[in-house]
């Protein structure tokens, strides 16, 4: 079992004044020397600021609007931990991302349980701590149906995850079609068992765009209407939500990334309008995830080598493209290099550098084509890091490395992951028959 306590294993204080966001040259070098040549750094102030901002901005629209965060995109204990303090929910999608929410003592309550591959096992766990079980296929039916039967005294809450179409936009694969007369039979089953409570409707979609989230919203509450005619429960319109961006990675966006607030008119005020006068309007549930934690993680990779091949100029760093975007997309993290307590300034002498990974794979880059000057021993920081980067990171040559948190005005440091061990990897391992 998980708890609070989980890798708190050393703390670091250094008093550095005048530097916000990231650490400073003295506190990476402090950090280094306990924690090696490249760590994570969550900072907590950062996802406390983008939590409270975008409850605000959705609470200003529609009151009863409530967060569940997206265990998926980074399920780091410490971020759970400060959802569940901040009143958020817990969104997960599968038996381990319950099994961590229960451990961490959230309260089945403020647990929804999405996915479209939910074991018996877990449904039953999740019906029998109160959680709320979004269904999301005929077989998902079928196993929860099953589960409930076995129920005693009480009645397991559920909803049902909606698919519909959205003018110009490819269908999701997930979900219940509301055009097919399988939703009309899930809905009866449901309410007809007498050991299950349908309280509302769910719906997620790929794209980020504000015209997405009017389309989505529009979409569930035409099925709510249809479903629910009296009173229903809760409305959950899933996630996808853009953060806040550097003005570097807005320019890489198809369409221009919406503000919290943007979002929140849109989605809040149709919610309004539609419930208007109810005595018990629903709850507006929201599943964020790298909207609240993307920039408030970095990544730290000391500089071990720099050669020159031919025309080009390699600096190799403690890190891979693989701990800050595991899918190797051509996305030009914000970068900067530290030396000495001083950011280094462009100058007539920097040249390009490719910012090559350890791994054994020549397209291992962090960063291509960066001007900088930058010698062995220097640390790079890379920004926005923090969506699904630790979840994804595979044991690829070398296992992951230790996360620490950034807290408060004393700018505490503490461990709240331990670096990964092979031990620990290859044990798993049958090598004995």
């Amino acid at each position: 079992m998980l708890s609070n306590k989980v890798s708190r294993v050393a703390e670091v204080s250094v008093q550095a004044p005048g530097h916000a966001r990231g650490l400073t040259w003295e506190e990476i070098v402090v950090c280094s020397k306990s924690y090696g040549d490249s760590f994570y750094l969550f900072e907590e102030d950062a996802f406390r600021g983008n939590f409270n901002r975008l409850q605000t901005a959705f609470s200003a629209t529609y009151q009863k609007t409530k967060i569940a965060y997206s265990y998926k995109t980074n399920y780091t204990p410490a971020v759970c931990n400060l959802v569940d303090v901040l009143g958020g929910y817990a969104e997960v999608v599968s038996e381990m991302e319950l099994n961590l929410a229960r451990s961490l003592g959230i309260t089945g309550s403020q647990i929804i349980y999405n996915g479209p591959c939910k074991s018996p096992r877990s449904i039953q766990t999740a019906m029998q701590c109160g959680a709320l079980i979004n269904i999301d296929s005929w077989q998902d039916y079928r196993n929860v149906m099953a589960i409930a039967s076995t129920l005693d005294e009480y009645k397991a809450v559920v909803g049902i995850r909606c698919n519909f179409g959205m003018e110009g936009r490819e269908r999701s694969r997930f979900g219940i079609d509301v055009d097919t007369p399988e939703l009309n039979d899930v809905v009866k089953g449901i309410r007809s068992t007498g050991k299950l409570v349908l309280a509302g409707l769910h719906c997620h979609f790929a794209d980020r765009d504000l015209e997405s989230f009017r389309l989505r919203t529009l979409g569930i509450l035409e099925v709510a209407k249809r479903l629910f005619p009296d009173q229903i429960g809760f409305i959950d319109i899933g996630g996808g939500f853009f953060g806040e961006l550097p003005e570097s990675l807005r320019c890489l966006q198809k369409t221009s990334p919406p503000s919290f607030c943007e979002y929140a008119e849109v989605v809040g005020s149709l919610c309004a309008e539609a419930f208007e006068g109810m005595e018990s309007p629903p709850i507006l549930f929201i599943e964020p995830g790298t909207a609240l934690v993307a920039d408030t993680f970095r990544f730290y990779a000391r500089v071990l080598d720099i050669r020159n091949v031919g025309s080009r100029r390699i600096a190799t760093v403690a890190g891979s493209i693989q701990n800050i975007s595991p899918h190797a997309r051509s996305l030009r993290l914000p970068v900067r290099v530290l030396s000495d307590g001083t950011t280094h300034d462009l100058t007539s002498e920097d040249q390009d550098v490719d910012i090559a990974g350890y791994t054994c794979m020549e397209s291992d880059l962090l960063t291509r084509g960066m001007r900088a000057n930058v010698k062995v021993g220097d640390f790079l920081e890379y920004s926005n890091v923090g969506s699904y980067s630790i979840v994804m990171k595979p044991p690829f040559i070398l296992p992951n490395v230790p996360i620490l948190m950034l807290a408060g005005s004393s700018r505490s440091i503490r461990e709240i992951r331990r670096r990964e061990e092979p031990d620990s990897l290859f044990s798993t391992f049958v090598t004995k028959q």
